[in-house]
């Protein structure tokens, strides 16, 4: 599901199916109201929750079918349903809010919901005003929400930006710049390091102290430039 309007489309539709009258909503806090036989019976808020017009008799039956037909709806459309964390690892904010990770100042968590199950959001926080959430996006799938945690935060799997024959370029470079190059100065050589660390971190198998490069792999990459 990209957005709860993608919901809103299919969610009113079966209902109308089912004999449900959908109108415009009598109050600013209300989606719209849901009737049946002509006579209101509930209220879409904009919380997304299925209110009963507490100034009608409407069986309960009547409202579960409702709240079925919403859960099997969003079912439809692609919830996330299963839970996207550990419990010993999320950490638990207030107002149930569980914040899954967080890095360069972003912030991926979830909250539990009657109707969506888990509503992911990425946000940053206002350090200035209690650490308020601002610039929060929500996604009701959770690859969508993972993948915009990632741009946003700049977390990014190296391997994607580079392929495993440029890294090992890169890697054979950064030794030999390391080892030959008698003008580097000290803080030059650490970070000469810490990328050479880094790139065995992505591509483990050049850790080995006595691997040798592969030349073919290498006039192949060049050649592919020209």
């Amino acid at each position: 599901m990209k957005s709860k309007v993608e919901f809103y489309k299919v969610f009113f539709e079966e209902l109308e199916k089912k004999g449900f009258g959908i109108v415009s909503p009598s109050s600013p806090d209300y989606v719209v109201d849901i009737r049946f036989k002509g006579k209101t019976i509930a209220f879409y808020t904009k919380a997304d929750m299925i209110e009963k017009n507490p100034f009608a008799e409407v069986p309960e039956k009547q409202m579960e079918r409702l709240w079925s037909i919403a859960r099997a709806t969003a079912d439809l459309c692609g919830i996330c349903s299963e839970q996207p964390y550990e419990e010993e690892k999320a950490e638990k904010l207030k107002n149930g809010v569980i914040k899954l990770n967080e890095h360069n100042g972003v912030i991926l968590a979830c909250r539990k919901h009657p109707l969506f199950d888990y509503v992911l959001s990425t946000y940053k926080q206002d350090a200035q005003n209690d650490n308020r959430p601002i610039q929060r996006q929500y996604f009701y799938n959770k690859e969508e929400a993972f993948e915009s945690f990632a741009a946003r935060s700049g977390l990014v799997d190296e391997r994607k930006l580079f392929t495993e024959t440029q890294l090992q370029i890169i890697h054979a470079g950064l030794v030999k710049l390391r080892t030959m190059d008698e003008e580097l100065t000290g803080e030059n050589m650490e970070a000469a390091g810490e990328l050479v660390n880094r790139i065995e971190e992505i591509v483990p198998e050049l850790h080995r102290e006595e691997r040798k490069f592969d030349v073919t792999r290498l006039l192949d990459a060049l050649s592919l430039e020209r």
